[in-house]
């Protein structure tokens, strides 16, 4: 009876199915009681789910070998027919087959695939998943959407690993305010002082980040020094731009610092310490 039972392909492929589904239940119930960080607990999961999925496919098709090269003949007729109608599928498949080989993103990265930017949750042989991060928000930056991208849009869409950018940025922004006849580079050594007094309690941490990104990326980064410079806009109105290399949950906070120290300056009002400092 059981020599009857192996050479039944029908039970063979069930128990195959449940052996490979029941360990593959079992490695991630392992790894979502380690007390490892979520990223790589996500990263973990999700290469066993492809490793059980390759094995599903390549166990089925070693079990059903004979029965699915009769049917292939059969089919002969069709199968340019059969093509036309998984391009589409092939072409997911080998996009996740070339990501995988060039490896340019894991689970946990921030990366923009074309236009679409997030962070990857999920990755499998046809599709990835994107938790959206808005590309102009500071914060964590995340919009609450979830993207699920095509693997073959790898061949048709430049992709970008920004995960360097989401601790650290070198975020910009311009004030404009409109020339009265008065010079507008009086501000400029105080606002570059300003900006170092806000950017001193990370300064360390941001001198070794960037040193960190020159050094992987084999890039030179402007560093976490300010710069402040004064240029013109079509209207003749002062445009001062200040560039710095910050946190990314910092960024809004500091600009909106700047921004008031710029005007409390150019109106003659005082700061906050030396107010303090003559009551």
């Amino acid at each position: 009876m059981l020599e009857s039972l192996l050479e039944n392909k029908l039970v063979l492929t069930l128990v195959a199915v449940s052996i490979i589904l029941l360990l593959r239940w079992l490695l991630s119930f392992f790894f979502t009681r380690r007390s490892w960080p979520k990223q790589d607990v996500r990263r973990r999961i999700n290469t066993v789910h492809n490793i059980g999925n390759l094995l599903l496919v390549v166990g089925v098709i070693a079990i059903w070998v004979s029965e699915l090269r009769d049917f292939a003949l059969s089919i002969a007729a069709f199968s340019v027919a059969i093509v036309l109608a998984l391009r589409e599928v092939v072409h997911c498949f080998v996009g996740g087959v070339y990501q995988a080989g060039m490896r340019s993103f894991t689970v946990g990265d921030w990366v923009q695939i074309g236009d679409q930017m997030g962070e990857v949750i999920d990755s499998d042989w046809l599709s990835t998943t994107l938790l959206e991060v808005d590309p102009k928000g500071l914060g964590n930056g995340y919009t609450g959407t979830t993207l699920f991208i095509p693997n073959s849009a790898f061949f048709s869409e430049p992709v970008k690993n920004l995960n360097f950018m989401r601790r650290y940025i070198e975020h910009s922004f311009s004030i404009v305010r409109e020339n009265k006849g008065t010079n507008p580079l009086k501000a400029k050594a105080f606002l570059v002082e300003r900006v170092r007094e806000h950017c001193e309690a990370f300064r360390e941490v941001a001198e070794r980040y960037c040193k960190m990104i020159e050094h992987r990326m084999g890039v030179e980064l402007a560093g976490p020094d300010a710069k402040v410079s004064f240029t013109t806009n079509e209207l003749g109105h002062d445009v001062v731009t200040v560039a710095l290399f910050c946190p990314r949950e910092e960024a809004t906070d500091i600009e909106q610092r700047v921004i008031e120290d710029f005007y409390s300056f150019w109106y003659g009002e005082p700061r906050d310490e030396e107010g303090a400092a003559s009551a």
